[in-house]
């Protein structure tokens, strides 16, 4: 892989764990709904890229089509699942887990393409392997396992929403406009399951609806503005990226980018403690040990896929 496609993977990593940090101290500091601050922002960052893409023919009717469809309550399975799985484990901790889509994107690899990973590959492979879990083993609390077993779901079906889009055709199209309209349709496909799955969760009593009380859950000012910002300076830029490193560096490589941003994340976090915005990562010196062999593997990957010129 070419330092310009790792650079521009790492850069997308930096820019969501910069979106995370914002999301958590916007949402709770201003106390926003969470379900709701995220549809908006997916519907804008949509309506973004269709713009972008504008000149590339097509109708809102490939909304409807089945691909679309299926990827679009994939995303918001991951969504919920991931909201489930921060109920049990601290931001911090989910994101040092999540890493193990990795592994997911390693054994899912060779099952799809039947290739075994790379001999070199696998130093770096068993480093996280053994990071995980020793830092799922080392939770404290006695209910942690509820909160791996959702990012367990999660992450396996993320992994399968990233091979759909490397699979897809549309996301190999040259054009720029192009893929800024396959994109935009992706993004607000996915707002349009939420607010579907949303609405019928509160039908059946789930959760609050979303309609309830005159539709409060999008009746604060704040919310809409927090919000379209976020889609249109991370959303949509972050969307637009993955797909784009998926196409030029495979799943795997997209992967295990990704494993840099719970560290991005940890220095950011330091960062913005000693100015006083938020408290910094609070993790048990077993979790720390453990998050530096996460991080060992995670660099010995990168650097691998650095020196080794195909995509895998």
């Amino acid at each position: 892989m070419s330092g310009h496609v790792l650079t521009i993977a790492l850069g997308n990593s930096l820019l969501w764990s910069v979106y995370l940090l914002l999301t958590r101290h916007v949402v709770s500091g201003a106390q926003l709904d969470a379900w709701a601050y995220t549809l908006v922002q997916l519907l804008t960052a949509g309506l973004a890229m269709l713009w972008v893409g504008r000149r590339t023919p097509g109708s809102w009717a490939d909304l409807l089509v089945p691909w679309t469809v299926c990827y679009a309550f994939m995303r918001v399975i991951i969504n919920g699942c991931t909201a489930a799985a921060i109920v049990w484990l601290a931001v911090t901790q989910s994101t040092l887990l999540s890493t193990m889509s990795v592994l997911i994107g390693a054994a899912s690899g060779w099952a799809l393409t039947r290739k075994a990973p790379s001999r070199r590959d696998w130093p770096g492979l068993a480093l996280l392997a053994l990071g995980v879990a020793a830092f799922a083993a080392g939770l404290g609390s006695e209910t942690a396992w509820r909160g791996v077993a959702w990012l367990i779901a999660s992450e396996a079906i993320a992994v399968a929403a990233s091979w759909m889009i490397a699979y897809h055709p549309r996301n190999r199209a040259a054009d720029p406009a192009a893929r800024s309209r396959f994109t935009g349709e992706i993004l607000v496909a996915a707002s349009l399951a939420l607010i579907f799955v949303w609405t019928l969760a509160g039908l059946v009593g789930a959760m609050a609806s979303p309609w309830a009380g005159g539709g409060d859950a999008f009746g604060r000012i704040e919310l809409w503005f927090y919000a379209i910002l976020a889609g249109l300076l991370f959303r949509a830029p972050g969307t637009w990226l993955g797909f784009w490193t998926i196409n030029h560096s495979g799943v795997q490589t997209y992967l295990i980018a990704l494993t840099a941003m719970p560290f991005f994340a940890i220095a950011l976090e330091a960062v913005f403690a000693r100015l006083g915005w938020l408290t910094p990562a609070s993790l048990t010196t077993p979790e720390w040990l453990a998050a530096g062999v996460i991080l060992a593997g995670a660099v010995w990957l990168i650097v691998i896929r650095v020196r080794t010129p195909r995509p895998s």
